[in-house]
């Protein structure tokens, strides 16, 4: 009862249904009245009639009043109905033999007829306005959901209102937002996707040139041993960089799909800054840049060697391509008591400002940039994998004065 009660529009019709049943019962009261009335005025006019014909038959006046204005004895009564008998005169003598009681019958039945007229008519308007009511509704249920599955993903059905019926449309609604984001999800999804597919097929598109190029060059002139010895080591680095870029693109899309799982445990820093050190030396030392590496020997932090030995190695190469000879990187770590820092820095050629919001992009690669090998995606990798790890990797960069990376994370018991 309780749930038929919470629609408002059921509670409206409820409400004037029982005003129209006051307002009828009422009428009924008046229409009771007016009955009394007219039998009293039909009892009084008979009795006239009765009393005339009485004083016509010559009895003295004073004795028909007496017999109207005093109550009869029962023996009175059983004569008087003895007498009317035998006149032809009984309870069931029908009414239209009676003028009078004709008259009264046909009001009667004239005043209850109207009365139930009334009733059945206020309670067929009533039905009318609730039933017309709720086809409005849902018209415009109909309408916006038509709009809906038309393509208007913005189209919402009306349910601030009360009860069980605008219930649903709120439910309809919370669907309809959810097929809507799955849609965009999806949308967004496919164009990533086109995106991705695209930019891939230009990164690879390079170096297969070249190497299509460096084939026909060695076929052409292979028996020279220095053009051997030269474009050998160039379809080497073809090939190095079409690996390094389907192994960076393979890392993203597992860390993407969620198809790794990180193993963090809580360990010191200093242990992989090591390790970076020697992977790095050699590459600076033959490009004569200046590596350097400090920070808090007892600095550590809850994380997974592999992968994020993997971002901070990103970040060092980002430093050393755009490093020219002579300048210097600078691989930093320290912690206070709520954050633990990483930081990369270098003296290079900085970002220019058109760039710095762009350089976590996939395939990004700025008109300003000197850097003609990189495929872009070592910084968004070194991002995914900070992010993996809760935390977030920054940038601070003016053209011409180097670049500052800073990876925080956030002191926690686990991840």
């Amino acid at each position: 009862m309780n749930v038929i009660f919470n629609n408002r529009d059921i509670r409206r019709f409820f409400t004037a249904l029982g005003i129209a049943a006051l307002f009828l019962l009422l009428a009924g009261q008046l229409i009771a009245l007016s009955l009394f009335s007219g039998t009293r005025n039909a009892l009084y006019n008979r009795d006239t009639e009765l009393a005339g014909a009485l004083l016509d038959k010559g009895l003295p006046a004073e004795e028909v009043a007496a017999v109207f204005a005093q109550n009869l004895t029962a023996s009175e009564s059983e004569a008087g109905a003895a007498l009317l008998t035998r006149a032809g005169y009984t309870p069931d003598t029908p009414a239209a033999y009676l003028s009078f009681l004709s008259a009264f019958r046909s009001g009667s039945m004239l005043s209850l007829f109207s009365y139930g007229l009334l009733f059945a008519l206020c309670v067929t308007v009533l039905c009318m306005l609730y039933f017309r009511a709720q086809q409005r509704t849902i018209t415009r249920a109909e309408t916006q959901l038509k709009r809906f599955m038309g393509g208007s993903t913005s189209a919402r059905l009306e349910s601030e209102a009360d009860g069980s019926l605008h219930k649903l449309f709120a439910d309809i609604n919370s669907l309809a937002t959810s097929l809507t984001a799955h849609l965009d999800t999806e949308k967004k999804a496919k164009s990533f996707l086109r995106d991705t597919l695209s930019d891939i097929s230009h990164q690879l598109k390079t170096p297969l040139a070249a190497l299509k190029m460096y084939n026909e060059i060695l076929q052409a002139d292979g028996a020279d041993p220095e053009v051997l010895s030269r474009f050998t080591g160039k379809v080497n680095d073809s090939l190095n960089r079409m690996e390094t870029l389907i192994q960076n693109l393979l890392k993203i899309t597992r860390l993407d799909a969620g198809a790794i799982t990180l193993k963090p445990v809580l360990r010191p820093i200093q242990p992989m800054m090591e390790a970076l050190s020697h992977s790095f030396e050699t590459r600076a030392r033959r490009e004569r840049k200046v590596l350097s590496f400090s920070g808090n020997l007892a600095a550590q932090l809850i994380y997974d060697p592999d992968w994020l030995t993997e971002a901070v190695s990103n970040l060092i190469k980002n430093a050393l391509d755009h490093t020219s000879a002579g300048g210097w990187i600078k691989v930093g770590w320290d912690e206070s008591a709520a954050v633990t820092r990483i930081t990369v820095q270098d003296s290079g050629s900085g970002i220019h400002p058109e760039d710095i919001h762009h350089i976590f992009k996939r395939f990004y690669r700025s008109r300003f940039s000197q850097d003609t090998q990189g495929a872009g995606l070592g910084l968004p990798l070194a991002l995914a994998i900070t992010e993996a790890h809760r935390g977030t990797l920054s940038v601070e960069s003016s053209p011409g004065q180097g670049a500052l990376f800073t990876m925080t994370f956030l002191k926690m018991t686990k991840l």
